[in-house]
């Protein structure tokens, strides 16, 4: 670069710079190392931006809870493609469980998909995924789907049968918050779902599931809760004092009321509905277990001897 100037008429000073294009080799060489920096450095700039356009894309594919009315949220994910069977039904309630303490389901956390399991031991690999909860205070309602494997195909023959109907929600244990203790019983008003398993008798009378088929809102599921019963209710004596209709035995051949409480696979059933030939595992719009397994022998041996 270099300057001329000249004087002008009005006697001001008119500076010209030129501009002189340099070949030296040391300077081209200069030139084209800061020429390839500068591409480097866009590169590594449009790398950046793409991950990070990448990671705020994945953050917004997570489910996340969704309010759809006042104490009701929801989350859900693309059904699993794939799967043999869909089913669905209650995974929690705050109902006191087998183990003396309660959940409280309004303070439940989960992250989908959430594995289902056949067993809470810490051996069973995940049979199938639940892809859609529903929580509200009184229920933990969820779908999940069985993968196309030979554990599921078994699994699926025996929800089939109706030998499997119940769900257990675990929880994970270090999420779990303590409300108090009453009595011995254990209340926790936040947990976070670490799994749901399905089996013949869980540890919360509440918790039972069936086929789910695509256009099934659940809402059998959401209805009242039948009033749980204590097995020291079962003599006979107590059961006519507290207005127990006790029919025995579950029959195919016998009409049941709205109201009557009949024994079927050990447990003990209170009709919701009127019915006939409706088995009490078969849909919980007809029938909801009261007493779980095992507690109703002498009410059906009582019967028995009663009966003509």
């Amino acid at each position: 670069m270099y300057d001329s100037s000249e004087i002008m008429p009005d006697g001001s000073r008119f500076v010209r710079q030129f501009i002189v294009e340099r070949t030296d080799e040391a300077f081209l060489r200069h030139k084209q190392y800061c020429e390839e920096m500068e591409v480097d450095r866009l590169k590594a700039e449009a790398t950046r931006l793409k991950a990070e356009g990448a990671r705020l894309a994945a953050e917004a594919a997570v489910p996340r809870w969704k309010s759809i009315q006042d104490g009701v949220q929801v989350m859900s994910m693309p059904e699993p493609s794939g799967s043999i069977l869909y089913i669905h039904g209650i995974a929690s309630t705050p109902t006191i469980n087998d183990h003396n303490y309660s959940l409280e389901s309004a303070g439940m956390d989960a992250a989908l998909p959430t594995p289902l399991l056949s067993s809470h031991e810490g051996h069973a690999s995940p049979l199938g995924s639940v892809f859609y909860i529903r929580r509200t205070a009184r229920e933990v309602y969820v779908r999940a789907a069985l993968f196309d494997n030979t554990a599921a195909r078994y699994a699926k023959d025996l929800i089939v049968s109706g030998k499997l109907r119940c769900f257990s929600g675990a929880s994970k244990a270090e999420s779990m918050t303590l409300q108090g203790v009453v009595n011995g019983t254990r209340f926790y008003s936040a947990w976070t779902l670490r799994e749901v398993s399905i089996c013949q008798n869980g540890a919360n009378p509440d918790c039972q599931f069936e086929v789910w088929r695509k256009g099934d809102d659940g809402k059998k599921f959401w209805g009242s809760l039948s009033k749980r019963l204590s097995p020291s209710m079962l003599t006979p004596a107590l059961a006519e004092a507290n207005g127990l209709r006790y029919r025995g035995p579950w029959s195919a051949d016998e009409q049941y009321q709205s109201g009557d409480f009949a024994s079927f696979q050990g447990g003990l059933w209170h009709s919701e509905i009127s019915s006939k030939g409706l088995r009490p595992n078969e849909s919980p719009a007809g029938w909801k277990l009261a007493v779980k397994r095992g507690a109703v022998e002498k009410m059906e041996k009582a019967h028995a001897s009663t009966s003509v």
